[in-house]
């Protein structure tokens, strides 16, 4: 007659295989874990670094000393609005040579940031300002034949077509008015394209 009492395997080879599974798998989750852990506590300690460096930024008296903890800290992504905003700040201040250097630096040590149309059209407005006209045209042209999104492309042509009439070349600066026309409503610069329009000879 069977017996009713639970039989339960051998302790063999089967169960031993199953604590070595249950084993492995707590050393998995452990090492996940510890993982995480580590991972978590380098980014905190990285924030803290940034959180640091960002006080220092903000602390920072002169647009020169800006500069040099942007060239030291390049690899934090702030850093790299950081040196845009230096350069507008050149810019306005009238320091046109120093203002376009930071932007084509800028451009040189983050080619594929979301933001390299801005730091291509304050290139060429300050080349522009420095009085290098043929510089800035390009610079411009560059901007445009990039596809870049507007306002960035739509600032561009519009310079252009400026410097294009006051080179009394009414052509290529129609063509632009027209595309921009074409294109979608300008909204604020409204005015400033109607204005150059009215420039262009019947």
């Amino acid at each position: 007659m069977p017996s009713d009492r639970a039989s339960f395997p051998p302790a063999g080879t089967g169960s031993r295989e199953n604590l070595s599974l249950i084993a492995a798998l707590v050393l998995l989750v452990a090492v996940v874990a510890a993982g995480i852990g580590i991972y978590a506590w380098q980014k905190h300690e990285e924030w803290l670094q940034e959180e640091k460096i960002a006080s220092e930024y903000a602390k920072a008296s002169s647009l020169s000393e800006r500069l040099a903890l942007i060239k030291r800290h390049r690899d934090i992504p702030q850093s790299a609005l950081w040196l845009l905003q230096t350069a507008s700040a050149q810019f306005q201040e009238g320091a046109y040579a120093e203002a376009t250097k930071s932007f084509q630096e800028f451009l040189g040590s983050f080619p594929k940031h979301p933001l390299r149309p801005a730091a291509l059209l304050g290139t060429a407005a300050g080349l522009e300002a420095e009085g290098k006209r043929e510089e800035a045209i390009r610079s411009y042209r560059a901007l445009i034949d990039e596809g870049s999104a507007d306002p960035f492309r739509l600032v561009a042509e519009i310079q252009l077509a400026r410097l294009d009439i006051e080179q009394k070349q009414y052509a290529p600066a129609k063509a632009l008015l027209d595309a921009i026309r074409r294109r979608k409503p300008v909204n604020r610069f409204e005015g400033v394209v109607q204005e150059l329009q009215d420039r262009l000879p019947p």
